[in-house]
């Protein structure tokens, strides 16, 4: 079995000591008192680190430390251990935003998942809470405020996982020690501890295995004709070969869409995102890809082989497509090569540009940090930054909400001492002036100063930049810069068209 460590032990203890967290007592001149709780046996490691190593100081009083006595398998518990558990979760879309511009769910279905959690094995763990103590009217206090909770269980909950069938479990008290002195008490002036036994039942759990459920989210099949009549049922069967007829193989796997390294600005790379979901629903022996690789010719074997001329089409967020050509990487078959077309099928009014057009001089140079990045420095002086540099903003510069930092310069004309403004040497100008720039906003070099040629209250929704440095092209959305069409593209929003005719 591979690595996996989840934390479960550490969440019961955790759960156990919140159980004595905040629980306070009174003093004598009437004041109250928090009483801290810590993990380990004050009477050795934690009383030792609370001395700081040294006999000379006393620790602090009241104190309650819970640390682990027992862990053993609970026999009585056993349930059959290849029993699997499946539940199917379906998710609300979290991808819109509301009027300020925060992510919400929405009506819309999300994602659908199957999950599937094998038997827990059971233990029970068995757990100690010292309260340590100076006086007897200290403990009596606490220990009636603790007691009075375990009649005859409390209930904790280790997770708020909606799936976890572990995350509820009781804390038993099983037993107390009042004092850990002796009776006679001696000349020995030891700090009382009194000791609570608890009992909590726990499970220890494998990894579930997750699953994307394989259904049928959209249907994208047209039953009419151009004039309006049902189309002839032999047109609408999937996958048969009539005059006429678009063959669609939607595909339910995620992939990876990015610039290709050949420097051809049409190019883009295609690679899968998750081989064991492509395997899965592409209906492959899963062990004969345990330890393959899954490559495009595979894939494109099951749809009849490749075909030159084939496209290939992405749908965007408003329900246009883009739609290119493809083929396989010959050094590395892994990747797919998408070409996209330069002058898209005007017939079809669905097809969008494959890439979105950017006005003249709508690129930048980079998208940087102004906090971590100084042009000056990076050009080696002032003067030779190069006339036109563009740059993206990822923070403010010297906006009035943001300004933290202000320098006293003596004023000879007043008896008192002006208050001026120095922002970042990084971003002023020849003069010695300090721009005033807006998150996100596009500025430029005019050879004396940084001037903003687009801000976010400026900009129109959509516009589209390319950052010359990586040659990905972004859009501003409303709120913040996105990659215009780049990225992954879930099951549903792409699809080949296997038949160049």
């Amino acid at each position: 079995m591979d690595f996996f460590y989840d934390g479960q032990i550490r969440r019961y203890v955790t759960q156990f000591m919140r159980i004595f967290i905040g629980f306070k007592y009174q003093a004598g001149d009437g004041t109250q008192q928090s009483v801290p709780v810590m993990y380990g046996d004050l009477t050795r490691q934690v009383a030792n680190i609370i001395r700081e190593n040294s006999e000379n100081k006393l620790p602090t009083v009241p104190r309650i430390a819970c640390y682990i006595t027992g862990f053993e398998m609970d026999q009585s518990r056993l349930s059959d251990p290849t029993f699997v558990s499946k539940v199917n979760i379906r998710e609300r879309r979290y991808d819109s935003f509301d009027e300020d511009g925060n992510p919400e769910y929405t009506g819309e279905q999300g994602g659908n998942y199957t999950v599937e959690r094998l038997m827990p094995t059971p233990f029970k763990m068995t757990m100690r809470a010292d309260i340590w103590t100076s006086n007897t009217d200290q403990k009596l206090q606490l220990m009636e405020q603790i007691l009075v909770l375990f009649n005859p269980a409390l209930e904790i909950q280790t997770t708020d996982n909606y799936i976890d069938w572990t995350s509820l479990s009781v804390v038993y008290l099983t037993g107390t020690s009042f004092s850990s002195r002796s009776i006679p008490a001696g000349i020995d002036s030891d700090i009382d501890i009194a000791s609570v036994d608890f009992e909590i039942p726990c499970w220890i759990s494998t990894p579930a295995k997750v699953k994307k459920l394989g259904i049928i989210r959209s249907i994208i099949a047209n039953i009419f004709t151009e004039e309006g009549q049902v189309k002839d049922l032999n047109q609408l069967v999937f996958n048969e070969s009539t005059s006429g007829t678009t063959v669609y193989v939607n595909n339910r796997y995620t992939v990876l869409l990015f610039k290709a390294t050949n420097n051809q600005p049409r190019d883009y790379d295609l690679s899968i995102v998750d081989q064991n979901q492509a395997v899965q629903t592409l209906g492959l022996n899963e062990k004969e890809f345990a330890n393959k690789k899954l490559d495009w010719n595979t894939i494109l074997a099951l749809h009849g082989g490749f075909k030159p001329g084939s496209h290939i089409y992405f749908r965007q967020p408003n329900g246009y497509e883009m739609r290119g050509t493809f083929a396989i990487n010959p050094v590395d078959p892994e990747i797919l090569l998408v070409t996209m077309d330069e002058n898209p099928n005007q017939k079809n009014e669905s097809i969008a540009s494959t890439v979105p057009g950017v006005p003249a001089r709508g690129t930048i140079d980079a998208i940087i940090d102004p906090y971590s990045f100084n042009p000056i420095e990076s050009f080696n002086g002032i003067n030779n930054i190069p006339l036109g540099t563009r740059y993206l903003m990822l923070e403010d510069v010297n906006n009035s909400e943001n300004v933290g930092l202000s320098i006293d310069i003596p004023d000879p004309t007043a008896s008192s001492t002006a208050t001026m403004y120095d922002g970042p040497d990084a971003w002023k100008g020849k003069t010695g002036e300090d721009p005033v720039i807006v998150a996100n906003s596009i500025v430029e070099w005019n050879g004396n100063d940084w001037i903003t040629i687009a801000s976010p209250n400026t900009l129109i929704d959509p516009t589209y930049i390319q950052n010359l440095k990586t040659g990905i092209q972004y859009v501003w959305n409303g709120t913040e810069w996105l990659k215009s069409f780049e990225g992954e593209y879930a099951p549903g929003f792409w699809r080949f068209d296997p038949d160049p005719a």
